[in-house]
Formats: structure tokens, C-alpha cells, sequence
């Protein structure tokens, strides 16, 4: 359990990130039956939470530390990606008072930095640990 705290704090960021971004924190809604440019966004941040738990769950469940440690560099990467999703490679509202913008993006953006800090911190503890193993 000790050697996978770092997984399993992987996991729930990544678990919240995706439950989040359709329920709490979630983007602007339909508007006169079309959807707005950051329900996109809100969807890619879906996607990308989902495959980083995935990931994580895949990271907690090897005992190799060279393979946690690759898959924690994709997580860390993945992390980096979804804080430029909405605003960046996805636009959002054009108000800036907007939901996407007051609550959407500024979530994805402390999750998403979180997430990165954990998984570069795995990142090295997997290297140094495999270093050490070989």
C-alpha cells in the first residue's frame, strides 16, 4: 500500500477530473438547443481524465518501478495537455463570466497542476528506484 500511495493519489485526481468535468465543475450547458465551444473542451477533459485514471490504475497494479515510471512520465504529460485544453486548444465563451470560464477552466487548471506535481514526483522516485534495482 506504502508503495503505491502515489498511484492511488494519481488515481483520484484523475478520478475527480473526469467525474468533475460533467457534474460539478462542469462547462456551460446547451444554449436554444445548440452546445456552446466549451462543451468541447469539457469533453476532451473527460476524455483525458478518463485515460489518466486508466493509466493510473495500470501504474498501481505493475511491481515493475522502470515501467511505473514511464507510465508516470505519460501521466505527467497528459496532466500538461489538459491544462491547455480549455481556453487554449479548445476556445471557450466569449464572456468571460461565463461558467467555462469561472469555474471550468480555473478547476481543470489546480487539478491538471496537481496531477503533474504528483506524477513527476513518481516519475523520479521510479527512476532513481530503478536505478538503484539494476
Amino acid at each position: 500500500m506504502k508503495k503505491n500511495i502515489l498511484g492511488i493519489a494519481e488515481f483520484l485526481f484523475a478520478a475527480v477530473l473526469t467525474v468533475g468535468s460533467f457534474t460539478v465543475f462542469k462547462a456551460c450547458g446547451e444554449h436554444e438547443g445548440k452546445f456552446m465551444a466549451c462543451h468541447w473542451a469539457q469533453n476532451a477533459v473527460t476524455l483525458i481524465g478518463a485515460v489518466t485514471a486508466i493509466l493510473a490504475l495500470v501504474r498501481i497494479i505493475f511491481k515493475n518501478t522502470g515501467i511505473k515510471a514511464g507510465i508516470a512520465i505519460g501521466i505527467s504529460l497528459l496532466s500538461a495537455a489538459v491544462i491547455i485544453i480549455p481556453g487554449h486548444v479548445i476556445s471557450l465563451c466569449m464572456m468571460e463570466t461565463m461558467r467555462c470560464h469561472s469555474i471550468f477552466r480555473p478547476a481543470v487548471t489546480v487539478i491538471g497542476a496537481l496531477l503533474v506535481i504528483i506524477a513527476v514526483i513518481d516519475a523520479a522516485a521510479g527512476i532513481i528506484k530503478s536505478g538503484k534495482e539494476s
